[in-house]
């Protein structure tokens, strides 16, 4: 049995609905579009709580500048809690940064060099003080 093709060819070409090629573009230029604005990312560290109910993730980020970027996963999505200033040290130096639970899982900090540069209160839902984050010194985390 012979195919009928004419029924798709229109003058010389094939025919192509038009709300295709438009969806076939739009999701090229929205794949481009997420490739520019996203940074190429690394995960240097991932965190669970210590009653695992909340996980914590590290990373490296380098866009123009190098930067740190911790995100809080509470349930099954990962939200961004705190993106550093830039990072004048090269990618290849290790700062010593990790991340830190407290032991009643309530609050998380992000060490570098040896001190605390931020952290994150669950039960107050907000990001630490400097001075909170100065006891954390004292106390040794």
């Amino acid at each position: 049995m012979a195919r009928d093709y004419g029924s798709f060819v229109r003058g010389e070409g094939i025919w192509v609905p038009r709300w295709a090629l438009t969806a076939l573009v739009l999701l090229i230029v929205l794949w481009l579009a997420a490739r520019i604005f996203v940074p190429p990312m690394w995960t240097v560290q991932r965190l669970d709580a210590p009653n695992s109910e909340r996980s914590a993730r590290l990373m490296r980020s380098v866009y123009l500048k190098h930067h740190f970027v911790v995100q809080l996963r509470e349930g099954y999505f990962w939200q961004t809690a705190h993106y550093s200033q830039p990072i004048s040290e090269d990618f290849r130096v290790d700062l010593g940064e990790r991340l830190r639970w407290s032991e009643d899982s309530q609050r998380v900090w992000l060490i570098v060099e040896g001190r605390p540069v931020w952290g994150f209160d669950f039960q107050r839902q907000r990001n630490m003080r400097p001075d909170e984050l100065e006891t954390l010194m004292g106390a040794g985390p």
